[in-house]
């Protein structure tokens, strides 16, 4: 199979695919490009019949800084049908990645911010180095976290916890989400830890795991309002409060 993306390396070793980040320069923010790269690998091995695990990784010390706010005020730009689907990419890309047929696992490398955040929790395992955490600032900015990661966090560590991450902006460092659930395991070398745990995952049958992960995730998906979401953000960025706030933060970054 050939991948060539601009903001994505992908390792193919059949059994086991390593999909690694590759914008370390920026954090490993989420432009709209490497969304759609992310959505489109994790769609592209939905139809390999070999593989049994994904590893999804980052260069550089940053898992992802989340979305690229550099980005946002090009959706004054465009026509509001435009906009809309833009900023529909990371509910599609998230989507994409809980729906692989193979398990998934995120090797988190650093910080995992707004987007990481939810990137990751819609892998199947999660494996923290210790210098990582998770947190999702968009409250701060005047908006919710979307891309249904709320129900995917509520999933996994409970209704209060997911609010504590969600609303008041809670940075979950690695010991905490070791503790929670929000993790498997820390290793100094996430991404070799990863790779043993793909090694396991490959002496499995690979359909009956597939199974397994299908009705597990069936079970425990919540109603899917990502799309919702995307649309009341949409008109949050584009007047009131949240503009400013965004404007606040970019200072704040290009100072810091």
């Amino acid at each position: 199979m050939i991948y060539d993306y601009d903001t994505l390396e992908i390792l193919d070793e059949k059994e086991v695919i390593v999909v690694t980040m590759n914008r370390a320069e920026k954090r490993n923010a989420l432009s709209n490009l490497m969304k759609e790269e992310l959505t489109d690998v994790a769609r592209t091995i939905s139809k390999n019949t070999t593989c049994s695990c994904v590893i999804l990784t980052a260069n550089g010390p940053v898992f992802s800084a989340g979305n690229d706010i550099s980005e946002v005020d090009h959706l004054e730009t465009v026509s509001l049908g435009e906009a809309r689907k833009l900023v529909r990419l990371g509910a599609d890309l998230c989507e994409a990645w809980e729906n692989l047929p193979s398990l998934t696992i995120a090797a988190v490398n650093g910080a995992a911010i707004g987007g990481g955040t939810s990137l990751a929790v819609a892998c199947d395992f999660r494996i923290l180095s210790p210098e990582a955490y998770f947190y999702a600032p968009e409250v701060e900015l005047g908006l919710t976290f979307s891309w249904n990661t709320l129900a995917r966090l509520g999933d996994l560590v409970g209704p209060a916890r997911a609010k504590l991450i969600g609303a008041l902006s809670r940075k979950i460092d690695a010991s905490t989400a070791l503790e929670w659930g929000l993790c498997e395991e820390l290793s100094e070398e996430p991404k070799i830890t990863a790779r043993g745990l793909a090694e396991e995952i490959k002496l499995k049958p690979r359909i009956a795991q597939q199974m397994v992960k299908e009705s597990v995730n069936r079970h425990f998906q919540s109603p899917n309002t990502a799309y919702l979401e995307q649309d009341q953000i949409l008109l949050s960025l584009l007047v009131g409060e949240s503009k400013r706030l965004h404007e606040l933060k970019r200072r704040e970054l290009a100072t810091g």
